[in-house]
C-alpha cells in the first residue's frame, strides 16, 4: 500500500516535484509562524497562489506542524478549488491524525475533480483498510484510477491485492499481488509489505 505522504504541487503531477517559491515571503511566513496578525499587517492581498500554500504547507507538515499545514492546504483548496494536490496533502494530514471522517471527504473532493487521481485513490483505499470498512468502494476507486495506466505502481497494486483479500477473492489477490510482487526494484519496505500480503494467501515468494 504505502505512499500517504505530502506532495509539491508542480502542474505536471501530483509526484514529488517542487514549484519555486518568493523566499523572502516564504522566510516571513514561516518565521511567523502562527502570528496571524502580523501576517495579516504585512499584507493586504495573500502574496501566495493555490500552490505556493500548498508547497509551504508541505514544508510545515514535515515540521510536524499540522496545524499550520492545514492552514496552508485550506489556504491553497480557497484560492483554487479545483487543484487536486492539497485536497490530498490535506486528506492525508488528517489521516494521520485519525480525522478518518475528514481524511475520506478531501480525498473524495480530489476523486471528484480527477477519478484518476492515483494517489486520492490510493490513499482513500487504504483509509478504508486502515478502518476496516467499504473496501468494495476503496476496489472501485483504485481500478478507476489505475484502469487507464499501461504500468501500475507496485504500491498500488499492492492496496489492490489487499482490497481483493479483505472481499474474499484470493485468486485475483493472488494474480495482483505476484504482479506487484514482480515489479518491485528499491524499495524495501515495499517489498515486505508485499511479500507479508502473498504469505497470507500461503505463498512465499522472493519479490524483486
Amino acid at each position: 500500500m504505502g505512499k500517504n505522504e505530502q506532495t509539491y504541487v508542480s502542474n505536471n503531477t501530483v509526484r514529488n516535484s517542487i514549484i519555486e517559491f518568493y523566499p523572502l515571503v516564504i522566510f516571513i511566513l514561516i518565521f511567523c509562524g502562527s502570528c496571524a496578525s502580523l501576517e495579516g499587517s504585512l499584507f493586504m492581498k495573500d502574496p501566495l497562489n493555490a500552490q505556493e500554500h500548498n508547497n509551504l504547507g508541505v514544508i510545515y507538515e514535515r515540521e510536524g506542524k499540522n496545524d499550520l499545514a492545514i492552514r496552508e492546504y485550506k489556504s491553497a483548496i480557497s484560492s483554487d478549488n479545483t487543484l487536486a494536490t492539497p485536497l490530498v496533502n490535506l486528506g492525508n494530514v488528517y489521516f494521520k491524525e485519525g480525522e478518518y471522517t475528514k481524511a475520506e471527504k478531501y480525498y473524495k473532493r480530489a476523486l471528484n475533480y480527477d477519478e484518476t487521481n492515483l494517489e486520492a485513490a490510493n490513499n482513500l483505499a487504504s483509509l478504508y483498510i486502515e478502518i476496516g470498512a467499504q473496501y468494495k468502494e476503496g476496489l472501485e476507486y483504485m481500478l478507476q484510477a489505475t484502469k487507464n495506466l499501461e504500468i501500475i505502481p507496485p504500491y498500488a497494486l499492492d492496496t489492490i491485492g489487499v482490497l481483493y483479500i479483505k472481499l474474499g477473492d484470493n485468486v485475483e489477490a493472488e494474480r495482483v499481488l505476484i504482479r506487484a510482487c514482480n515489479n518491485i526494484k528499491d524499495n524495501e519496505s515495499l517489498r515486505e509489505e508485499i511479500r507479508s500480503h502473498l504469505w497470507q494467501l500461503g505463498i512465499n515468494k522472493r519479490c524483486g
